[in-house]
């Protein structure tokens, strides 16, 4: 269906220090920094767009995706997702865990070695927030796939990391109920408005274009599994709401990039559905992996599914 890897990348902090209650803003912005820093070979040019590298430059297919159709330049989604520690906690000392996990879609897996990289350049760089500057040594990294460890620390070693995740078949409803806990702020848009409720339909609508799209351009030997989109989204319909507790919640970030705000709110909380889930499951249990929404790569729009007895 879609080939995914998803490794956790285990830290501790090296000092005493503060970060925000959501840390998928500075973790994602320290993430890109670091990638142009240690990728970018033309540091001159202010725009990828008018970089003659663009084309094979690394950075530019994982943090800038875009295709051209004639002289428009169309974004496409980035094929990786961090995900920070959802917890609240603002105030670290030295020793204390600092662990998130990252995301890679399909052919992208290429290029981990540059994730590793890029990583060992934020540990030697820190993470700012404000005045502080949390630093982190790596200890290792672990593939979620075989729960072994694909990157040491100590011995600055990479092993075999190309095994992408496999979704349990012992994941099946024994009932009509189906609960979604989204744990991060969720964006979801209907005719160019943001939502903050979600009908089953529109749940689906949006993951599946989600899967369909990160195929396209980024796992193209699944391609021969075939979606059939228009029946999926049909029966559908005989799913309903029975209980909601998604509210919303602001959210804003500074991009460094863009040098402008950016206000990133969405939905969080539980929705629980009720009808026959037996072929929408395995899709929304890969929704677990690669979120729903927009923004998905600072680690919005995750959702765990909740199975009622």
């Amino acid at each position: 269906m879609l080939s995914i890897y998803k490794f956790l990348i285990i830290t501790r902090f090296t000092n005493n220090c503060k970060l925000p209650p959501y840390k998928g803003s500075i973790l994602r912005g320290a993430f890109g920094i670091n990638f142009k820093k240690v990728v970018c070979i033309n540091k001159k040019v202010k725009s990828c767009d008018d970089c003659f590298v663009n084309k094979i430059c690394v950075y530019r297919k994982i943090f800038e995706p875009c295709i051209r159709i004639g002289n428009r330049k169309i974004d496409i989604p980035q094929p990786f997702i961090l995900e920070p520690p959802y917890e609240y906690k603002k105030e670290y000392v030295s020793n204390d865990y600092f662990n998130f996990s990252c995301v890679i879609i399909g052919n992208m897996i290429d290029y981990f070695p540059y994730f590793v990289l890029v990583f060992k350049n934020m540990e030697a760089k820190g993470i700012r927030f404000k005045c502080w500057k949390a630093k982190f040594r790596i200890e290792r990294i672990i593939s979620s796939a075989t729960n072994e460890v694909v990157y040491d620390g100590k011995s600055d070693t990479l092993r075999d990391y190309k095994i992408p995740f496999t979704f349990r078949r012992g994941d099946v409803l024994k009932g009509d109920l189906l609960t979604l806990n989204f744990i991060s702020p969720t964006r979801i848009k209907v005719g160019g408005k943001l939502i903050n409720n979600l009908p089953f339909t529109l749940f689906m609508k949006s993951l599946m274009k989600r899967i369909i799209t990160l195929r396209k351009f980024y796992d193209k030997d699944n391609e021969g599994f075939y979606i059939d989109y228009n029946k999926i989204i049909n029966d559908t319909q005989t799913v309903k709401v029975v209980e909601s507790s998604l509210e919303w919640h602001d959210w804003q970030r500074y991009s460094l990039r863009q040098k402008t705000l950016m206000k990133l709110g969405g939905f969080i909380g539980r929705i629980t559905y009720k009808g026959n889930f037996e072929n929408f499951l395995p899709f929304i249990k890969l929704g677990e992996m690669i979120h729903i929404g927009k923004n998905t790569s600072f680690g919005l729009g995750k959702y765990v599914v909740e199975f009622s007895l």
